[in-house]
C-alpha cells in the first residue's frame, strides 16, 4: 500500500515550518531588534531596560525559528524514510504530536498537514496489518 498522500502531506508541512521558521528569524527577529535600536529614551536606565527586553524578545524569537527549521529537515527525513507496504507506528504518532503542537502555536498549515498525514497513515496501517494477515492464512 503506497503512502505517498502522507508523504505529500508531511513534505508541505516541513517546507512550511522551513519557511515559516526563516521568515522568524530574518524578517520577524529582525524587525524587533531593529525597534529595540530606534527606541528613543529619556534616561539611560530607560534604554538599558528597554534594549534588555528587546534582546531577550529578539533571541526567542531566533530561537523559535531554529526550532521550526530543525523540525522542518527531521520531517522531511522522516518522509523520506516512510516506508510503503509496512505498518509505521511510532512516526504517525510523532506526525499525530506535531500536528497538535502545531495547533497550539497557532500554526494551522502544519497542524492540518501533520495531523493528516498521522491519521492516514494510522488507518493504513490497519490495512496493511489486514492485508498481511490475509496473506498469511492463504498461504
Amino acid at each position: 500500500m503506497s503512502r505517498k498522500l502522507e508523504r505529500r502531506f508531511i513534505r508541505i508541512g516541513a517546507i512550511w515550518q522551513i519557511v515559516s521558521g526563516l521568515l522568524t528569524i530574518f524578517v520577524y527577529a529582525s524587525f524587533i531588534k531593529k525597534e529595540g535600536l530606534n527606541s528613543s529614551y529619556n534616561t539611560i536606565a530607560q534604554l538599558e531596560a528597554a534594549q534588555s527586553v528587546f534582546g531577550s524578545l529578539y533571541m526567542f524569537s531566533v530561537s523559535f525559528g531554529m526550532i521550526f527549521v530543525i523540525l522542518g529537515i527531521l520531517n522531511l527525513v522522516l518522509a523520506k524514510s516512510l516506508k510503503d507496504d509496512q505498518a509505521e507506528m511510532k512516526k504517525p504518532i510523532w506526525f499525530i504530536v506535531l500536528g497538535v503542537a502545531s495547533y497550539f502555536v497557532m500554526d494551522v498549515l502544519g497542524s492540518i498537514m501533520f495531523l493528516s498525514a498521522g491519521v492516514l497513515a494510522l488507518a493504513k496501517n490497519k490495512s496493511i496489518a489486514k492485508l498481511g494477515n490475509y496473506h498469511l492464512q492463504n498461504q
